[in-house]
């Protein structure tokens, strides 16, 4: 063999070689894509500068050095959704990439709010099925943590907070994702009830653990809020324009009086003297005048009218044994109205019958605007002094004291409800 053909067979050998060690994917047109080789399943997007950044329709990556159990991923930034695939099964031929491989969505952000304000601290877990992961909530996340790698599907959402110091009863909600989402990075929104500290604002007292809810919390939150604390500064300014408006209508009212009665003080007297009331005159002394001093008026006794029994002969009274006496049934004052305390101490009488809860107008417990309760959340059930809950396939479930229902459960005095992220008490 020449020179040339040796050559010529070494740098195909090489070429061969190097081909079967690289990764080499292929695309469905053009795209922004990213491509990178992880040991470990990631838990946060990667950098730039992490694999190949490309808008190609294929791509390579060197595979020599890496472990047949790690896994090529690839990141489609336009749909935001994720492919993987192990690099035992990438090397060699060429990895044409389809629709049907993306099985994860990429990056998947929860948004943590208090009166439409974004939580300044707090700790959250998500849990899709297959894995757990926690973030921490910090003023600069500007109520925002994000996740990545998430099987879709129905996920469970819990934010763990601390109220003035304390911990706050853990709201949890579940949320359905798709991989057919509109929005690269779904966001799951999560309303926080209690007083939190939030960016830009501060912890404004609120509830104690265990009476808040998730409420999500939405406009009618807010206008409860302002309900419960006064309304703030406007509030105060409010109230004192009142105040002064009716001081001023009273002292004006008194000054009119007291024209009219210098005006015509015999009139004055003769409405008076007709209502009963005694106007002194010039020269009279009401202490010794004996014709103004009534005498008291002693009553005329009744004489005792006997009572005569036809055909009857007279039986003496018999007021019983004191053992008698004590059994006498104590006087019954009614029986208590089952209620619901809502977070601002309105109470919600539970009427006899069904009392279904849900998002929708008209219904007998309508929760308006908060997106954390379904259109028809559960039912609430009274028969007597009897009262269960249960729910009906609601979206983010419903707990009692802090326990998610799986069927029906009867409520005891003191119980804590919560329909998605709204909350209330149940008192007898």
């Amino acid at each position: 063999m020449s020179p040339k053909a040796t050559l010529f067979a070494l740098v195909l050998s090489f070429a061969s070689v190097a081909s079967a060690q690289s990764i080499n994917l292929g695309f469905e047109g053009h795209g922004d894509r990213q491509v990178w080789i992880a040991a470990t399943p990631p838990n946060q997007a990667p950098g730039d500068s992490d694999g190949v950044v490309t808008n190609k329709g294929e791509a390579m990556l060197p595979g020599a050095d890496q472990k047949d159990d790690a896994k090529v991923y690839v990141w489609d930034r336009k749909t935001g959704n994720l492919a993987f695939k192990t690099v035992k099964d990438a090397k060699g031929s060429t990895w044409e990439v389809k629709p049907e491989d993306f099985k994860l969505i990429a990056q998947v952000a929860v948004n943590i709010v208090h009166d439409s304000k974004p939580v300044a601290a707090a700790s959250v877990d998500l849990d899709d099925g297959a894995h757990k992961a926690s973030q921490l909530l910090d003023p600069s996340t500007k109520g925002v943590v994000t996740f990545f790698g998430i099987k879709p599907g129905s996920v469970k959402i819990t934010v763990h907070y601390k109220v003035q110091g304390k911990d706050g009863q853990p709201v949890t909600q579940i949320a359905d994702l798709s991989l057919s989402h509109t929005d690269p990075i779904p966001t799951i929104k999560v309303a926080l009830a209690d007083a939190v500290e939030t960016v830009g604002g501060a912890s404004t007292g609120g509830n104690a653990p265990g009476q808040s809810g998730s409420t999500t919390t939405n406009a009618s939150d807010q206008s409860s809020d302002s309900k419960s604390s006064g309304g703030g500064v406007g509030g105060f300014f409010g109230r004192a324009i009142i105040y002064l408006l009716v001081l001023g209508g009273m002292a004006y009212a008194i000054y009119l009086a007291v024209q009219w009665v210098k005006k015509d003080p015999d009139s004055v007297s003769s409405k008076l003297e007709q209502l009963g009331v005694q106007i002194p005159k010039p020269g009279d002394d009401p202490l010794t005048d004996p014709a103004q001093i009534a005498a008291p008026v002693k009553p005329v006794p009744t004489p005792v009218q006997k009572i005569i029994l036809d055909d009857a002969a007279p039986e003496p009274l018999n007021f019983g044994s004191p053992a008698s006496i004590s059994s006498v049934a104590p006087i019954s004052m009614g029986p208590v109205e089952p209620k619901l305390i809502s977070q601002t101490g309105d109470a919600m009488p539970v009427p006899e019958g069904e009392l279904v809860v849900g998002r929708e107008l008209g219904l007998g417990l309508s929760l308006v605007g908060e997106s954390t309760v379904s259109r028809k959340h559960a039912v609430i059930t009274r028969n007597g002094s009897q009262v269960l809950v249960k729910d009906c396939g609601s979206t983010n479930g419903t707990y009692v004291n802090g326990v998610q229902l799986q069927g029906e459960k009867q409520l005891q005095i003191g119980d804590n409800v919560q329909f998605g992220s709204v909350r209330f008490r149940y008192e007898g």
